[in-house]
């Protein structure tokens, strides 16, 4: 609308009910309780009567926001749908109940107000008779903006003060909780939610199944959240780290940052109010609750958009993105499901998700895929163990080195040796055999000797207290090594190193007789595995051969020649080797 010609029109004596407009509406409770709700009805009856009873105007829509703070408008999806249209031209006016129902925010409400007027909306305040369109209307609406939100901050400070006094006196804070009652000051299971609470701490903690799977599953049981709809996992996440449902009273454990914004943050462990109850009947065990809670802080540090990347999920998934489908250049995708917990099977996506009918791609056991890339790691584990062997021989050589050529009992006895001369020497000071002169003589003497005897044993003492510690350090890092050179324990690490990728593919349409060709991701040359099964799945036999070989000119020879594995190729030829497996 044009906002300079309507006020032109109002200077004439005219009114906004006097004007053609599109007129919606806009109604905020902050709570879903039933007295509000019955408010926010009785407001949307009051609008659209009085829109429909007025010959000039026209009802676009209403826009509602129900159980919702007005002190910030991100979370607010209706009035930013009514910012929406008014900005494309869809409504000319909107009407509203009060300031506060508008926004409770003095910097919102004259924000969005002004851009509302520039795009050509007014904004009218039934209660507070305050019309957008009015040339004061931004002087009055500050004031009573700033009123409401000051209104909100009162509210807020009397909040806290009565939950710091309900601290004080040892009351339970809050309402009905999820699993519970809460009747005269004390909690009673409900057992009707209970078993909502009891499935989501064991199938949690159990480590087999997610929060997102848990809320489907529990939607399957019929459990489903107050709209009807399956639990999310930001509400199973707050029962699930709730001290409560172990029979702990609990207070300030969060607070609120801003009045306006509503942001929370952690109160520290240390201020926080965490102690046994009898007021509250355990719905899980302590060491259910703990086990569960230590797993979902395990998990929350798990990048999830990277969770290959964790040493725990590279185990597990550790062909991931590196089988490809050759019919249909898909990846692989691991099937260990409860049905294949133990023996869990590699497919190409397509056929997984679409069917044999569009991908009739093979399915491998995960079992045969380890054992095929344990035999060809082999060679170079074996390579590195003897290198690592000659580096541990020569730390074991250097510490000899340095061992000292006395040892302290050699040292102590000749300690001892010193110090019976010292009495013989006084025993002869005492009778007049010597005089004083050389006593001190033949006494500072054997003083000088016996403290640099005494150093040497301090010295010798450290360098075997320091030979201990590097033998005991070389211990832990021959372990260390060892272990890093265990191919089964270290599969996955070698495969995401080492395999850059590996097509799979069916030899003559049939899907029990696959070939495997491995590309290696550093100088070697790359593997053809050809596996054949049986009905029953088990491996017939199984084929191996240096791609090199078969795409080899005449300046590249067959690089495995002289290696020492027999069953690869050699100048071409295929060599079958039984004990692969």
């Amino acid at each position: 609308m044009d906002i300079k010609k309507a006020r032109e029109d109002l200077r004439k004596g005219k009114t906004i009910y006097d004007m053609n407009l599109r007129v919606g509406y806009y109604a905020r409770v902050s709570t879903d309780k039933d007295d509000q709700l019955n408010s926010l009805e009785n407001q949307q009856k009051y609008f659209e009567e009085m829109i429909m009873e007025n010959k000039n105007w026209t009802l676009t829509r209403g826009y509602i926001d129900e159980g919702i703070s007005g002190t910030a408008v991100k979370n607010r999806d209706s009035f930013l749908k009514m910012i929406e249209d008014a900005t494309i031209g869809k409504v000319d006016l909107i009407l509203t109940k009060e300031i506060s129902r508008f926004s409770r925010n003095t910097v919102d409400s004259i924000k969005y107000t002004e851009y509302l007027l520039k795009n050509g909306v007014i904004v009218y305040f039934l209660s507070d008779n305050l019309n957008t369109i009015q040339e004061d209307s931004e002087f009055r609406l500050t004031i009573m903006s700033s009123l409401a939100q000051d209104e909100v901050r009162k509210l807020s400070e009397r909040v806290k003060f009565g939950i710091n006094r309900m601290i004080k006196d040892g009351k339970l804070i809050g309402g009905n909780l999820t699993g519970y009652f809460k009747k005269n000051g004390r909690y009673e299971i409900n057992p009707k939610e209970a078993p909502i609470i009891e499935y989501l701490f064991t199938t949690y903690a159990s480590g087999n199944m997610g929060l997102k799977k848990i809320g489907l599953e529990l939607a399957k049981m019929g459990y489903l959240n107050s709209k009807g709809e399956p639990y999310s996992q930001t509400t199973l996440a707050k029962f699930l780290t709730n001290p409560r449902y172990k029979g702990y009273y609990t207070a300030k454990l969060t607070e609120v940052e801003d009045y306006k914004t509503h942001k929370k943050r952690k109160v520290p462990k240390e201020k926080q109010i965490i102690y046994k109850d009898d007021r509250i009947p355990a719905i899980v065990s302590e060491e259910l609750w703990d086990k569960a809670n230590l797993l979902h802080e395990k998990r929350k540090k798990l990048p999830s958009r990277h969770i290959l990347n964790t040493e725990e999920h590279i185990k597990k998934y550790k062909y991931s993105c590196k089988l490809y489908c050759k019919d249909c250049g898909a990846v692989f995708i691991r099937n260990g499901g409860s049905n294949r917990a133990n023996n869990p099977v590699w497919a190409c996506r397509t056929y997984k998700v679409s069917g044999v009918s569009k991908c009739a791609s093979p399915n491998i056991k995960e079992s045969y895929l380890d054992k095929i890339f344990i035999d060809l790691f082999s060679d170079f584990i074996k390579n590195k163990k003897q290198y690592v062997s000659l580096v541990l021989k020569e730390y074991k050589n250097i510490i000899e080195n340095h061992t000292s050529d006395l040892d302290v009992e050699e040292i102590n006895k000749q300690i001892l040796v010193i110090e019976k001369q010292k009495d013989k020497l006084l025993d002869l000071s005492i009778k007049g055999i010597i005089d004083d002169y050389e006593f001190k003589t033949r006494n500072d003497k054997l003083n000088v000797e016996l403290f640099n005897l005494q150093k040497q044993l301090s010295e010798t003492s450290k360098n075997n207290l320091e030979e201990e510690r590097l033998k005991k350090k070389l211990e832990l890092i021959e372990t260390s090594l060892n272990s890093k050179l265990d191919i089964k324990e270290n599969l996955a690490y070698l495969v995401n190193l080492l395999v850059e990728k590996v097509e799979v593919e069916k030899v003559n349409g049939d899907r029990k007789h696959i070939k495997l060709k491995i590309y290696y991701d550093f100088n070697t040359p790359d593997i053809d595995i050809d596996l054949d099964m049986n009905e029953n799945n088990q491996i017939k036999s199984l084929t191996a051969k240096n791609l090199a070989c078969a795409r080899q000119t005449s300046a590249l020879k067959c690089c495995c020649v002289d290696t020492k594995q027999p069953w690869l190729c050699k100048n071409g030829t295929t060599f079958r080797k039984t004990n692969l497996i």
